[in-house]
């Protein structure tokens, strides 16, 4: 395959992942369908499936797409940091930030990434793992105390399930649906974060 045939692949795949994207987020998960999105692109269901198998794998590639340019924007940012701890903390308020940003302005999508959760979709345990990676690249650069009982991908890994409740979908929306102080509640849980690892803020 010639590498400008891979290139028009790519854009067909991107086309349709923009197509399906749009008819998710203003119908729904549920309601979207290859046929409508074939019909906005003038494509056939067939031509549609040469692209993706199945209609679950549309949706799985428009979660990996949503998920990782929110994980790429979110380390651009921290980046612009120099201190690791300023830098592990701003990672972690953006990713919750555009988490609580899809629920109450992108509820669609927003439904698309607690079910990419809740049914454990490989995109998402994906996904897990570049966040855990990108944490892992943050502590190698913190000035961290010889006693810290853990390496650093252990580390990361227990940064990731202390910040849960605050990074997955599904549990985001049940504090936002019963927690008035949430922000707080993350600043706090951060600043815990952060003490154990023996990172100073």
């Amino acid at each position: 395959m010639t590498e400008g045939a891979k290139t028009d692949e790519g854009e067909t795949r991107d086309l349709i992942l923009d197509q399906a994207e749009a008819l998710i987020r203003h119908i729904g998960r549920k309601k979207t369908n290859v046929e409508d999105i074939g019909k906005k692109l003038g494509m056939s269901r067939a031509n549609i499936y040469r692209f993706f198998p199945t209609r679950a794998a549309i949706d799985r590639g428009v979660y990996a797409r949503h998920t990782s340019q929110a994980l790429s924007a979110a380390l651009m940012q921290s980046e612009t940091l120099s201190q690791a701890s300023a830098r592990l903390a701003a990672l972690l308020k953006d990713l919750h930030r555009r988490i609580r940003d899809d629920a109450t302005h992108a509820p669609n999508v927003h439904a698309l990434c607690v079910a990419a959760y809740l049914e454990d979709w490989p995109e998402a345990q994906r996904y897990v793992q570049r966040l855990t990676d990108a944490i892992e690249n943050i502590l190698r650069d913190a000035q961290t105390p010889a006693k810290l009982a853990l390496d650093r991908r252990s580390a990361a890994r227990a940064v990731v399930d202390a910040m849960t409740s605050f990074l997955n979908p599904g549990l985001v929306e049940q504090r936002l649906q019963g927690d008035q102080e949430i922000d707080n509640a993350l600043h706090l849980q951060i600043v815990f974060v952060l003490c154990a690892l023996g990172m100073k803020d």
